[in-house]
């Protein structure tokens, strides 16, 4: 089996705590993120690597404390991505990394089909193809995002792991909630105690809501679910690409 991937994806872009992430734009170029980082495995051939939104919306964060349960990884965002490191402060909830305001077909297609039709923008994104040598591709992650709370009745930012079979062109997002073909977004995964304009929708799969945290929070930013594992069935010595992309539902 391929490694599994670490991914933190942190949505909306609206240190060194030690129970805190800490978001590191220097130690990786976003080539790296996905050789070293990302995949780091014997059991894929990584190549044809594309980004948007680089170096401002990704980086490669590190935990040292108990509540998370991710010691480091991959984080996108947005935004700058630095903003989402320490604990929840309530400052630097939005931003938008220079010259990024671009929208993207696909996680259009995923917003429309999820009943959000306005425009997708600021997207973050890294692709890149990979040859497995095994049939399964796996991966962890954790969407966060700041619409929680106040906004989360209403606005479904977006993202998703588009995997495409290179020579067929089937295509299937993988940022599913678990067992289901439903998006993983605000919308979809919410708790009603945090804001009781809505309805609970799948709140097993919402973890935190760190306003109410402040300094003990694990990140700055104002939700997030519990870690999640998309898989797929792959052929080995098939080429396929993957396309993980986050944009701002405006």
């Amino acid at each position: 089996m391929i490694k599994k991937l670490q991914l933190l994806l942190v949505f909306i872009g609206f240190i060194g705590y030690a129970q805190s992430i800490v978001v590191n734009t220097t130690t990786y170029t976003s080539q790296q993120l996905v050789e070293d980082v990302l995949i780091d495995s014997p059991c894929a051939q990584v190549s044809n690597f594309t980004f948007g939104g680089n170096p401002c919306g990704m980086g490669y964060f590190t935990y040292s404390g108990n509540n998370f349960d991710f010691a480091d990884g991959v984080i996108l965002r947005n935004g700058p991505v630095g903003f989402s490191a320490g604990a929840y402060t309530g400052a630097n909830l939005s931003g938008q990394c220079t010259g990024n305001n671009g929208t993207d077909a696909d996680l259009q297609l995923i917003s429309n089909a999820n009943g959000q039709t306005n425009t997708v923008k600021d997207v973050t994104y890294m692709k890149f193809d990979f040859t497995p040598y095994t049939s399964t591709f796996s991966f962890n992650f954790v969407f966060s995002s700041n619409e929680y709370g106040q906004y989360q009745c209403s606005f479904a930012d977006v993202f998703a792991f588009i995997l495409t079979d290179v020579a067929t062109g089937v295509v299937q997002n993988l940022a599913v909630i678990p067992n289901t073909t439903t998006p993983v977004s605000v919308v979809n995964i919410r708790d009603n105690a945090f804001n009781g304009g809505c309805s609970s929708v799948n709140p097993a799969y919402f973890d935190s809501y760190n306003v109410n945290l402040g300094a003990a929070a694990v990140m700055n930013m104002k939700g997030h679910t519990i870690p999640m594992q998309a898989i797929a069935t792959v052929t080995p010595g098939t080429t396929y690409s993957i396309k993980i992309a986050i944009g701002d539902y405006v």
